[in-house]
């Protein structure tokens, strides 16, 4: 809930008259001090940026006419800006900003003109900048929040350092089909996967320009490929195979839940094109999904919950996240499983191990493997060198927080969050220093603060790439319509 100045929250260190031009005349009005920071969108205030992202345009809420903002630097740097409720910095001085001040901090100072003649001097607020860059690219996809059916849904990948977004691949452009499961080799644009279903269905690879398509449903799995991971030599991809299934609440606080009634983990030989049956995780008595490699290649994780019937037992189902040594020369995984996180009160999703290894960052809910849908979900992550769990509270929020990834130097991950409606999911970016501490999240930055007011659309698996998906949407297009998708075996 927005809350509205008043006169209780505005420490008056001086009122007195002043001349305020209005353009065909002058005004007098009050001018007051508040002790308290604008309420701006997205919120800014305290979070810690990349020196390589695109401006921090912003919103001034309430009854604002004009204001005025004065961004310092530490390096003695000062923007000066004259705006009315919307704040627009210029990307060559914004640049210059964060060029002087990385390792450093801004200070936003706001003056406000309010509707009724008010003028009021916020408390400055800070933006501190940091001197690890970002992956430069962000893909993700956009689909509506529906729970039954699917109609506009695209793959995208947005320039972080401005705000040009391009389009991968759109499913207007193959019959309407549901197009989902991107999934990058070592955030190398070059080297992708993703999925299509419905018409023109199958599995794509693309690597150095070139395009696959395969039907990796096989009789020894439950269905196609469709968690995916890959193996940092780009050899290997571990996928989950699962039969989904999904029921509706009739209570407004829950919406829906998805479940499997089978899943196994499976890894694809990219060379041999097959799915190894000495590598794969197929059991009947146990639940495995949402698998990842370790950044060395010398681990398979995923997750596991002991077979429980189903949807009966919806809410008594908690996974385990495990993990197998694997051996890339053969591509088998070994007899020994260990549990890194076990599923007691709770249920373990979405592990990913940040790329220098330190790091195991996951989901955590009260129950299930899938936790968009659920209000409690939230990130948790363990130091694996000291087998120490950190306090994520910084980055978790009162809604859903889930799905994540990492981009390349291991400072900075990419988080879905509902935190702004408890509705539509957004992308945020949050600083990991070396130690594992996180900082505040921010909103991906946006030309208009006005844009997510109206997108009506949320944003799924963001992804960080370090630099553009060069592969034409037209030959991903042709790759679809004209050719057929080829048979994967099963050794």
């Amino acid at each position: 809930m927005m809350k509205r100045y008043t006169l209780l929250t505005i420490v008056a260190l001086s009122v007195f008259s002043i001349l305020l031009p209005t353009g065909c005349g002058e005004q007098t009005g009050a001018s007051l001090t508040s002790d308290e920071r604008p309420r701006i969108f997205p919120d800014y205030d305290g979070v810690t940026v990349p020196p390589n992202i695109a401006p921090l345009n912003f919103r001034i809420e309430g009854d604002v006419k004009t204001a005025s903002v004065d961004i310092a630097g530490d390096d003695g740097q000062t923007l000066r800006l004259r705006a009315g409720k919307h704040v627009s910095i210029k990307p060559g001085d914004w640049r210059k900003l964060l060029k002087g001040n990385a390792g450093r901090s801004l200070s936003v100072r706001v003056v406000t003109r309010q509707a009724d003649g008010l003028t009021i001097a916020w408390k400055p607020f800070h933006i501190n900048i940091s001197s690890d860059p970002i992956d430069s690219r962000l893909v993700y996809r956009l689909i509506e929040p529906g729970y039954e059916k699917w109609h506009i849904v695209g793959i995208y990948q947005r320039n972080l350092e401005t705000f040009e977004e391009r389009v991968i691949i759109k499913n207007d452009m193959m019959d309407y089909n549901c197009v989902n499961c991107h999934s990058f080799c070592n955030g190398d644009p070059q080297q992708m996967m993703f999925h299509t279903r419905a018409a023109y269905g199958g599995t794509y690879i693309v690597s150095a320009g070139n395009i696959e398509k395969l039907n990796t449903l096989t009789e020894r799995t439950v269905s196609n490929m469709t968690y995916p991971y890959w193996h940092p030599s780009g050899r290997y991809i571990a996928a989950s195979v699962n039969d989904v299934k999904q029921f509706f609440h009739a209570v407004k606080e829950r919406k829906m839940e998805v479940f499997d009634l089978e899943s196994d983990v499976v890894v694809y030989d990219v060379e041999k094109q097959a799915i190894l049956s000495a590598a794969s995780i197929l059991t009947k008595e146990a639940y495995e999904t949402f698998p990842s490699f370790s950044p060395d290649g010398a681990w398979l994780y995923y997750c596991s919950a002991p077979a429980l019937p189903m949807p009966v037992s919806y809410e008594q189902i908690r996974y385990a996240i495990c993990r197998t040594p694997f051996d890339e020369s053969q591509g088998r995984t070994g007899a020994l499983v260990d549990t890194v996180v076990p599923n007691g009160e709770h249920s373990a999703s979405f592990p990913r191990i940040s790329p220098d290894g330190r790091f195991l960052m996951y989901t955590e809910t009260a129950y299930g493997q899938f936790p968009i849908w659920h209000k409690d979900a939230e990130i948790r992550m363990i130091d694996l060198e000291r087998g120490e769990e950190i306090d994520m509270s910084p980055l978790n929020s009162e809604d859903t927080d889930s799905y994540h990834s990492w981009g390349r130097n291991s400072r900075w991950v990419a988080v879905s969050s509902r935190r702004e409606n408890g509705l539509y999911t957004l992308p945020y970016f949050a600083h990991i220093d070396e130690s594992g501490r996180p900082s505040k999240p921010f909103l991906l930055p946006q030309k208009s603060p006005d844009y997510y007011d109206y997108l009506l659309y949320s944003f799924n698996i963001p992804e960080l790439v370090d630099g553009e998906v060069t592969v034409s949407p037209y030959a991903l297009q042709h790759a679809a319509v004209k050719t057929t998708a080829k048979q994967i075996g099963f050794e």
